[in-house]
């Protein structure tokens, strides 16, 4: 008898953004994973908010800082996708990964040093990878967030208020969120590729985290 190869669905992720580059980059990853980009952010098993400008501070209750740059449109726009799928699996790179963390309760550190480039992270078991980043913003969980990635990069941290100077500081480059089901990343694992540690522990924390 002739056996029947059954071929599991793929996974389907809707990304939300607005820069066509990244978006291309993200959709390229995705799709080496063996997952389909959908239009329809209802029949998504992820959602996955994509990289771009600041997260206009008012979102977590302060005033800008001289290098804070937001939309307001894009701002509003994610806060709905976000507020309508509140159960549905969620995560951000970059930006998205800070817009997250806003939405679940976070603030961000409006400038910081040292997050241009490559540089070494951690994770939540003590490993340690090369990470690439784009950001001069970082994020500053809620008591609720579960940190699972951090670094020593930066060593001026400032708001429209306050700076903090301390070079052994922890810069928080992961965070978990299970009341509102998003994962926070900074770095981009899709400038990288298959082998590169980012990109498969990236995928290793939707997993671990999400359960996708």
């Amino acid at each position: 008898m002739m056996s029947v190869q059954i071929i599991p669905p793929r996974k389907k992720v809707y990304v939300v953004g607005d820069f066509p580059n990244s978006w291309g980059d993200l959709k390229r990853m995705f799709f080496i994973q063996g997952w389909s980009v959908t239009l329809d952010p209802g029949e998504a098993d992820l959602i996955q908010f994509d990289g771009g400008e600041d997260v206009d501070p008012s979102y977590y209750g302060e005033e800008k800082h001289a290098t804070t740059f937001s939309n307001p449109k894009r701002d509003a726009l994610e806060a709905h996708i976000f507020n309508q799928y509140i159960s549905t699996p969620k995560t951000g790179i970059c930006r998205g990964g800070q817009f997250l963390n806003v939405m679940s309760g976070g603030k961000m550190w409006q400038h910081v040093d040292g997050h241009l480039g490559n540089h070494i992270a951690k994770d939540i078991d003590g490993m340690e990878y090369i990470v690439t980043s784009t950001h001069h913003q970082m994020m500053k969980p809620s008591d609720e967030g579960i940190v699972f990635l951090s670094a020593k990069k930066s060593k001026i941290r400032e708001t429209s208020l306050d700076i903090n100077v301390d070079e052994n500081f922890e810069d928080v480059e992961g965070v978990f969120y299970p009341h509102t089901n998003s994962m926070c990343f900074q770095p981009h694992p899709e400038y990288t590729n298959p082998k590169h540690l980012c990109w498969m522990n990236y995928f290793e924390n939707l997993n671990k985290w999400l359960g996708v």
